[in-house]
């Protein structure tokens, strides 16, 4: 199977849940779950990629009367993995993304084929308003899932 239609399929494979557009595999804040409908389940364990960055938060402005403060990012690689998904269902260990500080979040994204590179991941994320873990969209061939955990405080940075 190529690459296009391995991440055609792992997209469009629903899951046992029933829930409406939930996927058979998914990133939450516990990490990766595979819970396929069982007509449409693989025949054997499929394998992906889960790479994680820090999300490194800086104050690049102080708030004033009239403007907010300003903050800017950027991602620091921490560690890109392959895991085996299936066929039978389950969390898969040791895939959760890592918690964040007041000064750093951090990105997981799970995908298949070519390694993503920094250049692709997004540069829109909300630093300040954001409180539990969210999934995002990351551009890119084989992309799979995104989740975004923000830091505690960024007013301290």
């Amino acid at each position: 199977m190529s690459v296009e239609e391995l991440t055609d399929y792992l997209k469009e494979l629903p899951s046992s849940s029933g829930a409406y557009q939930s996927r058979g595999l998914s990133l939450d804040s516990s990490g990766l779950n595979f819970t396929p409908e069982a007509i449409q389940r693989p025949c054997k364990a499929v394998t992906v990629k889960l790479a994680r960055y820090w999300v490194e938060v800086e104050k690049t402005r102080e708030e004033t009367a009239v403007t907010p403060a300003r903050y800017e990012y950027q991602y620091a690689p921490i560690s890109v993995t392959s895991v085996k998904a299936g066929p039978r269902d389950g969390r898969i260990p040791d895939t959760a993304p890592p918690g964040g500080t007041d000064c750093q979040g951090s990105l997981s994204v799970v995908y298949v084929g070519e390694d993503i590179p920094q250049s692709r991941l997004p540069f829109d994320l909300e630093l300040t308003y954001a409180t539990a873990p969210a999934p995002i969209d990351v551009a890119g061939d084989g992309v799979l899932s995104a989740l975004y955990v923000s830091p505690i405080s960024v007013e301290s940075c």
